[in-house]
């Protein structure tokens, strides 16, 4: 990467910010690293209602040793999603950007006359992003090599990760989330099932599925609309109800929807793993003018077996975009998964992960002591790293052959992602890439900020508190107060 792009020209950038500057001559001007907090960061806490013990804060320059500011650095912290920071990085560094993931469909059955007399394995790689769109074209491909019926079972192969039990009720009671998903050598869509709503003249609410719906999908619509402003519980107020039979899943929606909600989307986890990728690959085969006979089951792909076609996905480079700028959690699981398995070249393991990426990071010459990986994404309780070992992964992402996928992957102040509207009209607008992190009672923000002289600083924030949610505000005055002390800094020198 080039620094002009996002670099601002330091005599615009601190003729805009005068009066900014003369408070950042009053409230900083250390230039060594401070233990205590700045005043404008500890006050924005006390208005949070987090005590400084609550919060964690290192900022450091990149290649420079002495921190700006280091705040009960070395104490392990609960990272929400900034443990995403770890998981993309070791993934670029183990699979390389360009790495794709295989799903291979073949059969041992005889193929004659359009009809294939057999079984059509599938063998998932753990591809985080296969979706409807994938499938359709996965379908016209079979259809290509003459096959028009499939007398035989879908036979699916996931032995890529290792069998486990996954609760999607555990996190937080909510096991239709999508967010809440378990990871799986074949997800297929994210495991969900779109539902759009829109409201009509007549009083009534059009429901459709977001695409081709999975066979044996049943909507019931009893809903009506109602004024006044859209709710935040607006899906609870519609009266669902999902009545999963097996072959057949039935959606009912009997209660009412404000026409001020326009029209919305809602992603449900429905199906299991293997229920949804059979029911969306029913639908779509037969209406590509195929028929299948068989039934899906699991299964292990024979050695005689020869391949129809394989999907390969999108590269991992495009992957780490999608899990960092937009938090994706199921992806970031089926990343960890993925670095297990070829660290290991054994089924994958999330259990193992850990200890993997430990002895990775002693490898390339840092030690990660405090880190503890439950599922790789952040959605966890348990999931611990201190703000300065995550400082030291994000330096090692600047200094690698990929430092351009990965610094592109995280979210831009103010421009994009889950940056698109905070930061906006501050200083880090456009010049500051960091990752978010969100939990009950965890607030997170890390990343680089790009300073107007072409400087990079390492900004790590974790605050662990009931009153985290309130604390982002902190947050963004700490990412502020590096932009003015640097400011005060440039404007000395250059008196």
């Amino acid at each position: 990467m080039t620094n002009s792009v996002h670099v601002l020209r330091p005599a615009l950038w601190l003729a805009g910010r005068a009066g900014w500057l003369v408070l950042a001559v009053l409230v900083t001007g250390a230039t060594v690293a401070r233990a205590a907090l700045p005043e404008p960061i500890a006050q924005a806490l006390r208005e949070a209602g987090v005590p400084p013990s609550a919060a964690s804060l290192y900022v450091r320059e990149v290649g420079r040793e002495q921190p700006l500011l280091a705040h009960r650095a070395t104490t392990p912290m609960n990272p929400a999603s900034t443990m995403k920071i770890v998981t993309t990085l070791v993934g670029l560094d183990v699979l390389g950007p360009a790495y794709t993931w295989q799903t291979t469909f073949a059969s041992n059955g005889r193929l004659q006359g359009g009809v294939l007399s057999g079984a059509l394995y599938v063998k998932g790689s753990g591809d985080p992003k296969l979706t409807s769109e994938s499938l359709q074209a996965i379908v016209t491909a079979l259809r290509a090599r003459g096959i028009r019926e499939i007398n035989g079972d879908l036979v699916i192969d996931r032995s890529r990760f290792a069998k486990a039990v996954h609760d999607p009720a555990a996190f937080d009671g909510l096991p239709l989330r999508p967010y809440n998903v378990g990871p799986d050598a074949l997800l297929f869509n994210f495991k969900s099932v779109g539902f759009r709503f829109a409201p009509l003249p007549d009083g009534t609410v059009r429901v459709i599925t977001d695409g081709a719906s999975p066979d044996g999908l049943s909507i019931v619509n009893t809903l009506r609309t109602t004024s006044g402003t859209c709710p935040q519980d607006w899906r609870s107020r519609m009266a669902p109800n999902f009545d999963d039979r097996g072959n057949a899943v039935t959606a009912t929606f009997a209660g009412i929807y404000a026409t001020d909600c326009g029209e919305r989307d809602w992603y449900i986890s429905l199906y299991d793993h293997t229920g949804l990728f059979a029911a969306m690959f029913a639908r779509l085969w037969r209406d590509a003018g195929g028929t299948w006979t068989g039934v899906a089951r699991e299964g292990a792909l024979p050695r005689n077996a020869r391949v129809l076609h394989t999907h390969i996905s999108p590269p991992l480079a495009t992957m780490v975009t999608d899990i960092n700028k937009f938090s994706n959690n199921v992806m970031a699981r089926q990343l960890l998964l993925t670095i297990d398995a070829e660290l290991s070249k054994r089924p994958a393991q999330a259990k193992r992960a850990g200890r993997s990426i430990r002895d990775w990071a002693k490898a390339r010459g840092f030690d990660l002591p405090d880190l503890v990986i439950e599922n790789g994404s952040g959605l966890s309780r348990i999931e611990r790293i201190s703000a300065q070992s995550l400082a030291g992964m994000l330096e090692y992402g600047l200094t690698s052959p990929f430092a351009s996928d990965f610094l592109s992957s995280l979210p831009l102040a103010a421009t994009d992602g889950t940056l698109a509207k905070r930061f906006v009209n501050q200083l880090a607008e456009g010049n500051a890439y960091l990752k978010t992190g969100t939990l009950t009672g965890v607030k997170a923000l890390a990343g680089y900020l790009l300073l107007p002289d072409g400087r990079r600083m390492l900004f790590v924030g974790i605050v662990n508190h009931g009153n985290a949610e309130a604390a982002q505000k902190a947050l963004d005055s700490a990412v502020d107060w590096v932009y003015l002390t640097e400011a005060a800094k440039l404007k000395a020198l250059t008196r």
